[in-house]
């Protein structure tokens, strides 16, 4: 009697109308989950943890239709059953559902589906929270604890990079979460379970699966660790945030992973300044409280970094660990230099991102930080990382921002107090870089006809008014004239190759137009400017 009083309370204190009384809890499980049913799941998960009902929930019937389920109150069930039924048919259904997921997605497009499988996401997310609860409640015996465990480890890490593919931000998050927490409770299990040789083989299986899942779901992250940092060190420069709304939710999945790395005991964890795989690059970024990085670190992290921009993996990640290498206030860095081979690659791979990344901050930040990796190289490498940015062919869109970067260098040298010579504040300046910014590009630009709307998306007006701007400062900041900016054959030089030609584009445009779009009209501004700053300087000299 004792035996089938308990479901009876159960279904009695959820079941309308009496008829479902009949059913088992199960059924009612079962029906619930396809909305069948009167009674809901949480009525029914709440109702079976009340009344201790969980070994009546039979693993081969109820877990099918809940592993689909999206229900937060499915989950309760799943886990439920993974900690209270019977563990040898909860493996069953784990292992027939492992193999319908890796079926589905790694079968051969010329082949017909016969069962479609729904919510496949789904699915294995509360495949690996069932997991996470039964594989501790297996016993070895014939099988020991590493051969019960490592098969369905290994499936799981196997079809983790395709779940990935098809998972949503919060979707993602989620799947790491639980698989974070399956490495924690199977290694803990097995750190009491199997032998000494085993858990070294079982830890480093674990560590895969983690790492496999870490890398596939960095598009999941979103803890806006890049936005955040850029906005604690140029609260200047931020005009508008580009923190991601809910980054802390992705910020608190990171540090349940820094846990189950803990758990796991890794050396790595200890030795995470000499980063090896794109996993150890997110760890070493989203490490609490923050590594700081020497020289030898970045060595270490250069080519992953560069994998991680060109791949566009881990992007995130990848930026905050420049900014943050770049940025730090460590005296001893101060005079520190990067390499050309770590220093040149980079800075081209980050100029090709601050020209064609969709997103304005991810353009913004990547320009900063070419301007922040050039004040840490030597002065050559510098000079011929902007010849070849200010000229670039391949991406006319950094040409403009490079004549920015430019100016930054010969205001530094010009501000400098250091008694060494310097390119940027010599005559070589404006030999090496005059012909390339005071003349068009293409040299017919201003001969042309252009249309108005043509003229106002135009990246040469752009880069023509960054130009002015720089002759502009140039002018006004040499005081000593060491570049010879303010000698006569410079400035003619400069009238005819650009000036002239601009005044006579202007006078015509506004002639056959009326009046000048306002692209045009900063150039005219900026004209009149440099002439003033011209006869300034004549009138002192």
């Amino acid at each position: 009697m004792m035996k089938y009083g308990r479901p009876s309370r159960i279904l009695s204190s959820v079941v309308t109308p009496f008829k479902d009384c009949t059913r088992s809890v199960s059924d009612l499980v079962s029906l619930a989950t396809t909305g069948s049913s009167a009674v809901t799941l949480r009525e029914l998960s709440d109702a079976i943890e009340t009344y201790q009902g969980t070994e009546y929930l039979e693993a081969l019937a109820v877990l099918p239709p809940l592993l689909a389920c999206p229900d937060d109150d499915a989950k309760r069930l799943v886990r439920a059953c993974g900690l209270h039924s019977n563990a040898k048919e909860v493996m069953i259904v784990v292992q027939e559902a492992m193999e319908e997921l890796q079926w589905y997605y790694h079968v051969g497009d010329e082949e017909i589906q016969p069962k479609p499988i729904t919510a496949p996401v789904q699915r294995f997310t509360n495949l690996i929270v069932l997991c996470a609860k039964v594989i501790p409640r297996l016993r070895p015996g014939k099988k020991t604890a590493l051969q019960l465990a490592s098969p369905i480890i290994t499936d799981i890490t196997s079809l983790a990079p395709s779940i990935a593919q098809d998972v949503t931000r919060y979707e993602g998050r989620i799947l790491l979460g639980e698989i974070a927490s399956l490495v924690r409770d199977v290694c803990l299990w097995a750190t009491v379970s199997a032998s000494a040789d085993d858990l070294v083989t079982m830890k480093s299986i674990l560590r895969g699966l983690l790492d496999t899942t870490v890398v596939a779901c960095a598009p999941s992250i979103q803890a806006s660790l890049s936005a955040r940092e850029f906005e604690r060190v140029f609260p200047k420069l931020t005009v508008k945030s580009a923190i991601e709304e809910g980054w802390v939710n992705g910020e608190n999945v990171m540090v349940d992973v820094q846990d189950t790395l803990r758990v796991l005991e890794d050396s790595r964890c200890s030795e995470i300044l000499e980063p090896r795989s794109t996993s150890d690059l997110i760890y070493l970024a989203h490490a609490k409280p923050f590594i700081p990085m020497s020289n030898a670190t970045l060595s270490c992290l250069f080519p992953l970094l560069l994998d991680s921009l060109r791949s566009n993996i881990a992007v995130d990640e990848s930026l905050f660990l420049l900014l943050r290498f770049l940025t730090q206030d460590d005296p001893a860095f101060a005079d520190t230099t990067i390499p050309p081979h770590i220093a040149d690659p980079l800075c081209t791979v980050l100029s090709a991102l601050a020209s064609t990344h969709l997103d304005a901050f991810i353009r913004h930040l990547n320009l900063r930080l070419v301007s922040l990796l050039l004040t840490k190289v030597h002065s050559t490498l510098r000079v011929e990382i902007l010849l070849r940015l200010t000229r670039d062919e391949e991406f006319p869109q950094i040409r403009g921002p490079a004549v920015g970067l430019l100016k930054e260098a010969v205001l530094e040298a010009l501000g400098s107090r250091s008694t060494e010579p310097s390119f940027f504040a010599s005559p070589m300046l404006l030999r090496t870089f005059g012909p390339i910014l005071f003349k068009t590009n293409p040299p017919d630009f201003l001969t042309v006809g252009h249309t108005t709307e043509e003229l106002e998306c135009s990246l040469e007006l752009l880069r023509i008014a960054d130009c002015l701007s720089f002759y502009y400062i140039l002018v006004l900041r040499d005081r000593e004239n060491r570049t010879k900016v303010q000698d006569a054959d410079s400035i003619l030089s400069v009238e005819r190759s650009l000036f002239h030609p601009l005044r006579q584009f202007l006078h015509q445009r506004a002639h056959m137009k009326g009046e000048l779009p306002m692209a045009l009209l900063s150039l005219q501004v900026s004209l009149g400017r440099i002439d003033d700053a011209l006869a300034t300087v004549k009138n002192i000299h």
